[in-house]
C-alpha cells in the first residue's frame, strides 16, 4: 500500500512546529527535541518524514555554523583514539598496530 502525501496534514505539522532558520541555542534545542521524537517514532507518515528531513537540514546548517569540526587525517584520528584509550602502538600480547607514518 502506497501512502500519499497529504499537504493539509503537512501544513498542520508545520504550523504546530513552526520551523525556521535556527538562530538561538533555545531554538536549536527545541527543534532537536522534535527531530529526535520523529527519529524514534514508529510508523511515521509521509508528512512526518518530510518534516523530519526539514528539521534535520536546519539542525545540520546550525551545527555547521556553530559547532564546526576540523577535518582530521585518518592517522590523526586513530592516534587520538589510541592516546585517549591508553593503547600503545604495540600491545603487550605481541600484536602490532599499524606503523605510524607521516602522510
Amino acid at each position: 500500500m502506497t501512502l500519499t502525501f497529504d499537504r493539509a496534514n503537512y501544513s498542520n505539522l508545520l504550523a504546530e512546529v513552526a520551523p525556521r532558520a535556527i538562530e538561538t541555542e533555545e531554538e536549536y534545542d527545541r527543534l532537536l527535541a522534535v527531530a529526535e521524537g520523529l527519529t524514534f517514532a514508529k510508523n511515521r507518515t509521509p508528512e512526518e518524514k518530510a518534516l523530519h528531513n526539514l528539521l534535520v537540514t536546519l539542525i545540520e546548517v546550525y551545527e555547521a555554523q556553530n559547532y564546526p569540526i576540523d577535518k582530521s587525517e585518518p592517522h590523526e584520528i586513530l592516534q587520538h583514539i589510541m592516546e585517549a584509550s591508553g593503547t600503545r602502538q604495540a600491545d603487550e600480547s605481541g600484536h602490532h598496530w599499524i606503523e605510524w607514518r607521516s602522510v
